[in-house]
């Protein structure tokens, strides 16, 4: 049971149940409590990191998975776990980015710095000249910010789900719907 109520389907404006669909997330049916501006807003923003971003997937992936397991998130987890192998990501891998273990065989160098700097970025909120030095490496400044936002805003749907008591769908979201695998 939620601590705080999902949003009432039949009472939501046309606008809102379109946005969430036909068979709303869990996580859809609370953001849905909001008012609408703030709804429309964080749905808006959401789909932007997901589809809008040059990030490549799997460190997009990597990024929202590693805000999940830090913040001990098992809907972001059990949601994104699911993206992330639709995105081709290996097992080893998402046991990696859990782990929070960037020497593990299973990550590229690429994805090795992104763990280390999501980690510092979480912890410490200003990321090291260590850190952020590294994963330049890899990422244009677009995508090195584009990091740090989608960084933020799974810390803040995490503390939303989290708080809120958002409880995990039987299965997990329909990413063929939302996500395109690049």
């Amino acid at each position: 049971m939620p601590r705080i109520p999902y949003a009432d389907l039949a009472t939501l404006s046309a606008e809102v149940r379109a946005a969430i669909g036909e068979n709303p997330a869990n996580v859809s049916r609370m953001l849905a409590t909001a008012s609408n501006g703030v709804f429309h807003g964080v749905n808006a923003a959401g789909r932007a990191l997901i589809n809008g971003s040059t990030l490549a997937p799997n460190i997009r992936e990597l990024a929202i998975l590693r805000v999940g397991y830090i913040s001990k998130s098992r809907y972001e987890t059990f949601q994104h776990e699911a993206l992330a192998r639709h995105v081709g990501m290996s097992e080893a891998e998402i046991a990696a980015i859990e782990a929070g273990d960037p020497n593990a065989p299973a990550l590229s160098a690429a994805q090795s710095a992104v763990l280390e700097f999501v980690d510092d970025l979480v912890t410490n909120v200003r990321a090291s000249d260590r850190t952020l030095d590294a994963v330049r490496l890899h990422l244009d400044d677009a995508q090195v910010l584009d990091l740090i936002m989608v960084s933020g805003y799974y810390m803040m749907i995490c503390r939303v789900l989290e708080t809120t008591g958002v409880e995990l769908d039987s299965d997990p979201i329909d990413w063929n719907t939302i996500a395109e695998p690049r």
